[in-house]
């Protein structure tokens, strides 16, 4: 039982990660097209972001 759990775990987290990825990309797209934009940059940019915002919320989660 506990195998199958964790299989529809994994499972809905890769359905999940897919959703993302496609809202992800149509918005690089735009923010391409709009800014004349490389999408390697824009990938870099949200990389970046991306460490600065976990950090955030790792010390949210340890000062709580």
């Amino acid at each position: 039982m506990h195998g199958s759990m964790e299989w529809k775990e994994s499972d809905e987290l890769l359905q999940q990660a897919a959703k993302l990825t496609v809202i992800l990309d149509g918005v690089v797209r735009d923010f391409c097209d709009r800014h004349m934009v490389s999408g390697e940059c824009a990938w870099q940019l949200i990389q970046g972001l991306s460490d600065i915002r976990l950090e955030d919320i790792r010390n949210e989660s340890t000062s709580e």
